[in-house]
């Protein structure tokens, strides 16, 4: 919330989904109501991560939407940054920036970092790692078995390695985007950004990295010890998982031209590590899908 009071290109709303659960959010929310735009909406209980989203941008009111995790801090030149390259990118449906990492210390005040969060290194390839039809010039993709595929990206550059933690996208192109429906049975939420971008580029738009440090949007996303949505432990890696075995079914809803031979080759390959939570996800995730 200080990020975004001192944005230097200020901000035209502030979109709080919140789920009331008694730990002083609602009072830090009011702290901020006579300093920034707040527009609030509160989310019911049965709601997980994809809902929030979902009813972020479906109430927000501008042309672009900038989507940021609730222990991330934004740089003073966020919005102004994704405002200017947007401007400059017409054919840009969406584009993520860099995140970098922060830790709390003793008094529990936030300390900035050079550390990358989520370093863009290469995935090993294979035959469920072929990027899907209209990614192929893209240095990180969507492959045609549902899983994620590329290499290091750098400068400005076609990706669809985005990060909800620091990302913007073109309201008009996913306010009709079903995202809670496709992820209602997900605990993780794991790669909602990459169905959205999907989504973008089926309507004829590119998704953008920035990945420049000195020019990119930036974030600092705070490191904790534990953490709600990536915690370890067999149901955590279950419930990853889970999403990955779904992004098929997703992807072939949105119209993809996925391949069921390849994503049949990615699940045996994925299941060589963290095998027992894996296989589990794999089965339950493949019930699920002929279910639905």
């Amino acid at each position: 919330m200080e990020s975004m009071k001192h944005q230097l290109r200020p901000v035209d709303e502030v979109v709080i989904v919140l789920k009331s659960c008694g730990d002083g959010s609602e009072e830090v929310v009011r702290k901020y109501e006579n300093l920034l735009p707040i527009k609030l909406i509160r989310q019911s209980y049965g709601g997980n991560c994809a809902d929030a989203y979902e009813l972020g941008y479906r109430n927000s009111s501008g042309d672009i939407v900038l989507f940021i995790d609730d222990d991330a801090i934004a740089d003073e030149l966020w919005v102004l940054e994704y405002e200017r390259f947007f401007t400059s990118y017409p054919d840009a449906g969406a584009a993520g920036g860099v995140v970098l990492r922060a830790y709390l210390d003793g008094n529990r005040n936030p300390v900035k970092t050079d550390e990358l969060s989520f370093p863009g290194k290469g995935i090993t390839l294979g035959p469920h790692r072929a990027p899907i039809k209209g990614l192929e010039n893209y240095c990180a993709w969507i492959s045609s078995a549902g899983f994620m595929g590329g290499r290091e990206c750098r400068g400005v550059s076609l990706s669809m390695n985005l990060c909800g933690a620091n990302v913007a996208f073109r309201a008009e192109l996913i306010r009709d985007f079903p995202l809670t429906l496709l992820y209602g049975r997900s605990r993780k939420c794991l790669w909602f950004e990459q169905a959205l971008a999907y989504h973008v580029v089926r309507k004829g738009y590119k998704i953008y990295l920035l990945s420049d440090v000195g020019r990119a949007p930036k974030v600092w996303h705070i490191a904790h010890e534990r953490s709600l949505t990536r915690s370890r432990g067999f149901w955590g890696e279950f419930w990853l998982h889970y999403d990955r075995v779904a992004m098929f079914w997703r992807l072939r809803k949105l119209g993809a031209s996925v391949s069921l031979t390849r994503y049949l080759l990615g699940l045996v390959a994925l299941t060589r590590k963290d095998t027992i939570p894996r296989l589990a996800a794999t089965a339950y995730g493949l019930f699920d899908a002929i279910l639905s």
